[in-house]
């Protein structure tokens, strides 16, 4: 990833406003997401901290955090972030070349068959989990006991020809600092995005209150993402050649884009892992 405008990150400007990633040799510019700053390697214990909340199966280019935490974060001062914004991407995915046709089966498997793959989907969950405690009680020696109770997806509220968003509620549970349970719920609002021949997965998370919030920001942020990356004759020419690329079972797409979703839930995790390696 490289990050334009890089003194403006320094001083945490607001016109920082993008950064370039690349995907599987393609370069694709990512916006940022309004008042939202990319993380940055000098954000070293956050850093240490989000790599935990990554699913093994997908590659995450970016993540943002609000401007006006930026300068506590820089000194591992890491508050709480009900909000946040992060990039993936399933690693199968990164070397292929999906033409229009495949991203119109993607998004027909999303809107029927969604509540059964993410019913597979919670079998895989327990793993997950525990992929995530063993990483942060390594890490940290924080034992969390964090799991996924259940998850509710809510119908496609938003699709075009390069998009697909809908939202899902996530019930998870938890211990606090006492070892009392510490269940909550938190929504993720997951937009996929066809560009370039290549699927990102934009993920919008927030707490259970603000699932508007959620959609309208993940929605102008692709719309912005796909104005930034102009088209040109010879990607609609590849988009729209015959596909290359057969057998792709959609149906584990989708699954690793709902891993993706559920794992980056970081709402109230990250002060009381500081807190708690602080008083170690």
């Amino acid at each position: 990833m490289r990050a334009r405008n890089f003194i403006c990150i320094l001083f945490f400007s607001s016109f920082c406003w993008s950064s370039e990633i690349n995907v599987g040799g393609v370069i694709i510019d990512v916006p940022n997401p309004d008042g939202y700053s990319p993380v940055t390697s000098n954000m070293t214990l956050l850093n240490e901290i989000q790599k935990q909340f990554i699913a093994p199966t997908n590659e995450e280019f970016l993540s943002f955090i609000p401007i006006s935490d930026v300068p506590s974060v820089l000194k591992d001062e890491i508050p709480d972030f009900p909000r946040r914004f992060t990039v993936q991407t399933a690693k199968n995915l990164i070397n292929l070349s999906v033409t229009s046709s495949n991203f119109a089966e993607l998004k027909e498997v999303i809107k029927t068959q969604n509540t059964d793959i993410i019913k597979k989907a919670e079998a895989q969950f327990p793993e997950l989990m525990d992929r995530v405690n063993d990483g942060i009680k390594e890490e940290f020696d924080v034992d969390l006991a964090l799991s996924i109770s259940q998850m509710v997806p809510l119908p496609v509220h938003e699709e075009s020809e390069r998009i697909l968003s809908y939202s899902s509620y996530v019930k998870y549970e938890m211990v606090d600092e006492l070892g009392n349970p510490a269940p909550f719920v938190s929504v993720v609002t997951t937009t996929l995005v066809h560009i370039k021949g290549k699927i990102l997965f934009l993920y919008s998370y927030a707490e259970e209150s603000d699932v508007e919030w959620s959609r309208n920001a993940s929605i102008q942020w692709a719309e912005e993402l796909i104005r930034l990356n102009p088209i040109t004759a010879q990607d609609t020419f590849n988009e729209n050649a015959p596909s290359v690329v057969t057998g792709i079972d959609w149906g584990n797409v989708l699954a690793k884009a709902i891993a993706g979703a559920v794992i980056g839930l970081l709402i109230g995790f990250f002060s009381w892992v500081r807190n708690r390696k602080t008083s170690n």
